[in-house]
């Protein structure tokens, strides 16, 4: 995890004093040998002697323990990132577009040469901070200074995963009518979409998936596919991979492809008769075939109701090595870089800043809606 570090200076005003950190994101120990000399933190003060050395070790320990097992959900494993400055309010990507074409060269006059044209698609959107925190009692600090144990740090765990779930949600849908955290917090009007509901995107939305019920109910669904179908849904598989190919005209190959856990699960298991191999195994060594280099399958579930067919699952198969077809648009990833001390306790602030997902070449990439 990457954290934004602030010279806090030990500063005091109305929310207390701050606690420098250091180039690591913790504080600082040797500020903090300078504050217990001068006696600047003494909440334990006839407890232990040493007061702000033992409060930074107890609280470094909650920051590197949040550090060491943060763990990004989906959206990091998918999406590259494009990075702006913290501070920006805005981001900007422009596109240039055109055409070229080529003569012989005798068959034109001195003054005649073919030149180019091409324009400037310009994609902007605005940057958003989103802040949490947690906080630690004095007395708390105090019993952990008395035992010689560290602080808990469920608290700093549950914000930091929080956080996650909010940008696992708004790269997937730009949280428009979904929820995250324990809470169920709805999209906070941010007007923002997401790697599985961008408009710019093509959906094919046809699946030819068990035809031994006949054409006249034939379903779109693979998990009601049954082995009969194993050539057709392994030939969804590669038309979706063709989209990308073809709507690119050849200069993008879908190497990811993201589904839901069910359609997984349906590809895992179907088979045809007598044959060992299931749809997965089959399909991703004839993809690496065509790719050149094995591509990735990618479980996430926040695709399994974004689909067309009756707010189905969506498949999308995308280039996601290619920065220019799809990116997250980081300020700051999620990181404590404020500690200060307010009534009765020490309050530790976090923050990120995104300015979500941005497609900027929807033709790296392809939706596939199915049924449930």
């Amino acid at each position: 995890m990457e954290l934004h570090h602030i010279d806090l200076g030990g500063v005091s005003g109305a929310g207390g004093a701050a606690l420098r950190l250091d180039a690591d994101g913790l504080i600082d120990m040797q500020w903090a040998q300078q504050a217990q000399a001068s006696h600047q933190f003494d909440f334990c003060q006839g407890v232990r002697s040493d007061s702000a050395v033992p409060l930074a070790r107890d609280l470094n320990y909650v920051l590197q323990h949040v550090r060491e097992q943060y763990r990004p959900l989906k959206y990091a494993e998918v999406l590259p990132t494009d990075a702006v400055p913290d501070w920006a309010e805005r981001w900007e990507v422009s596109k240039i577009t055109g055409t070229g074409s080529v003569q012989l060269a005798s068959q034109i006059g001195r003054d005649d040469i073919v030149t180019s044209d091409f324009s400037r698609d310009t994609t902007t959107g605005r940057m958003f901070e989103v802040v949490n925190g947690y906080k630690y009692w004095t007395r708390e600090l105090i019993r952990a200074a008395i035992l010689g144990v560290n602080p808990q740090v469920e608290r700093a765990m549950i914000q930091a995963q929080a956080a996650e779930e909010f940008l696992d949600a708004l790269c997937a849908t730009g949280l428009v009518g979904s929820q995250y955290g324990s809470g169920g917090a709805r999209d906070l009007g941010l007007g923002l979409t997401g790697l599985g509901n961008d408009a710019n995107i093509v959906a094919l939305g046809i699946v030819s998936a068990d035809a031994t019920k006949g054409a006249s109910t034939n379903t779109t669904s693979w998990t009601a596919a049954t082995s009969a179908d194993f050539a057709k849904v392994l030939d969804d598989l590669h038309n979706l991979l063709s989209a990308v190919y073809s709507n690119s005209k050849e200069r993008h190959n879908a190497d990811t492809i993201v589904m839901p856990l069910d359609e997984f699960n349906a590809l895992n298991r179907l088979r045809p008769a007598n044959y060992s191999a299931n749809v997965i195994e089959t399909f991703m060594e004839e993809w690496a075939r065509r790719l050149g280099r094995p591509g990735r399958i990618t479980v996430w579930d926040r695709f399994a109701s974004l689909g067309t067919i009756s707010t189905g699952p969506r498949v999308l198969a995308f280039e996601a090595r290619d920065k220019n077809v799809a990116a997250r648009i980081t300020g700051k990833e999620y990181g404590v870089d404020q500690v200060r001390e307010v009534t009765r306790a020490f309050e530790a602030n976090a923050s990120l800043v995104t300015g979500g997902v941005r497609v900027l070449d929807a033709s790296g990439a392809a939706y596939l809606d199915l049924a449930a």
